[in-house]
């Protein structure tokens, strides 16, 4: 007989390590309530931490998480079968519950037009989740938060990353060609080689001297002159600290490439700027020690860098009223995780994210990739009436990657491929409309705002479920 856990221990908090080392143990145990925080930490149906979990005689379960639904149905599925699994038992028919093809409708429904039914089958899925979910915004508990801004700001390629893009894809692409037009098929690995030519790709976008100094196995950074000379984003973050640290801004810069942080420290510290910095090799007692100096209103540290996945949780920093995106990450709510790291509770001033993006090249893919996936979440957890995109994998497919390598671009591509001026970047850089949005008891009034695009930048349109949108992928 599982034993009773006595008044002396009426509560055990522990870590999910502790949980899968010791479940063994822990099963001896007859647990009234299980509360998981961080619960998107389960969306991995096969996770070790779930089955372990799972192990455990539980009568009561609560999930904690500020992000239920990050890449696909499936994780939700996941999280939901972990807290009612005779509910959801069956992934395949918790899927069809969400499906808007409308191939899991009669024949006289196929008929009603796609409008009705996107709207009958929306009502269906927050029917059917309302009685699961409680859903706490930023808003509902702190009323007097200030506002948030995302930006998009687009550079554009110098010529040296011009030359090594073409001659990566005209090497890549080449054979990938020639072989699928003659044989009509895509012949085994070449799927990694185009994966992998993405990667390149991203990493010339980010900085071509990533590329560089892998192939010449050179181990010393050029001058900065010439480091900002060779990036087009360089060039942009350049142009954008000049701007803000004057004004007495402190700001995070999110990058997903340790690499990317090593060049940022190296320019700062050249251009004898004190930095802090937090990356997955940086121990925790050291991340205090930053965090607490960069909090304190008296340092001199104004700027943080760190690399999106290691810094973009369970870290207070809103000493910061500005976060630069260098890279976007595939999963777009860990971009959003980075941004709440100064946009949270406690925060004073009204926040600005600039996101910086390669114009047309993959950046631009990624990034409406992930607001994509963004739109998924607002339908199914939020009370958006978007059309569902089904989330694939991470990765471009052929077909996209073929369309962007073959310069095929959209009108708006066009826009992007425009320097942004420093009369438009100051003006974006105004939050006066933050503030005079706001009233004196925290609700929000009309205020002047700029255009959604312009020559070089675009305005990220947020949502009422917390997260934002790009106005062509909403539209």
């Amino acid at each position: 007989m599982p034993r009773e856990i006595g008044p002396k221990f009426p509560i055990v908090i522990t870590s999910y390590e502790v949980v899968m080392n010791d479940a063994k143990f822990l099963s001896h145990y007859t647990w009234k309530y299980v509360v998981v925080d961080e619960g998107h930490r389960l969306k991995n149906m096969n996770c070790k931490l779930l089955r372990e979990i799972r192990r455990l005689p539980i009568e009561n379960k609560l999930l904690l998480t500020g992000t239920p639904l990050q890449n696909n149905l499936a994780e939700l599925w996941s999280l939901l079968n972990f807290i009612l699994p005779d509910i959801f038992s069956s992934h395949q028919e918790f899927e069809s519950w969400f499906d808007f093809s409308g191939k899991y409708y009669s024949d006289g429904e196929q008929e009603e037009s796609e409008e009705k039914r996107r709207v009958q089958v929306i009502s269906k899925l927050h029917s059917i989740l309302r009685p699961f979910l409680l859903r706490r915004m930023k808003a509902d508990v702190e009323r007097m938060l200030p506002r948030k801004k995302e930006i998009i700001l687009y550079a554009n390629m110098t010529e040296q990353q011009k030359n090594i893009q073409n001659h990566l894809l005209n090497r890549t692409l080449e054979n990938y060609l020639i072989e699928t037009v003659s044989s009509g098929v895509v012949r085994p690995g070449m799927k990694g080689k185009l994966n992998n030519l993405l990667m390149q790709l991203r990493k010339n976008c980010n900085h071509p001297d990533i590329l560089q100094s892998g192939y010449d196995e050179s181990f010393s950074y050029p001058p900065i002159d010439i480091l900002v000379e060779q990036c087009g984003k360089f060039q942009l973050l350049e142009r954008l600290l000049a701007l803000l640290l004057p004004r007495k801004h402190k700001v995070l810069i999110f990058s997903q490439f340790t690499r990317v942080v090593d060049l940022l420290e190296y320019y700062l510290s050249e251009k004898g700027m004190e930095v802090c910095r937090i990356d997955g090799r940086v121990k925790l007692d050291e991340r205090k020690r930053q965090i607490e100096e960069f909090n304190n209103l008296k340092s001199n540290v104004n700027i943080f860098l760190l690399s999106t996945r290691a810094g973009g949780l369970g870290i207070n920093l809103t000493a910061a009223d500005t976060c630069i995106i260098y890279d976007s990450d595939w999963n777009p709510q860990m971009d959003l995780q980075a941004m709440d790291r100064c946009h949270r509770i406690g925060q004073t001033r009204p926040v600005h994210v600039y996101r910086l993006a390669t114009s047309h090249s993959v950046e631009g893919k990624i990034i409406k990739r992930a607001f994509g996936k963004l739109k998924l979440e607002h339908v199914v957890i939020g009370k958006g009436d978007f059309h569902q995109d089904r989330a694939r994998a991470n990765a471009l497919d052929e077909a996209e990657l073929l369309a962007l390598l073959r310069n095929e671009e959209d009108p708006e591509d066009k826009l992007y491929q425009t320097d942004i001026s420093d009369e438009d970047l100051l003006r974006l850089m105004d939050r006066s409309d933050l503030i005079q949005g706001r009233g004196t008891d925290g609700s929000e009034e009309s205020a002047p705002s700029l255009p959604l695009k312009g020559p070089g930048w675009e305005v990220v349109v947020p949502t009422k479920s917390g997260g934002s949108l790009l106005s062509a992928v909403s539209s």
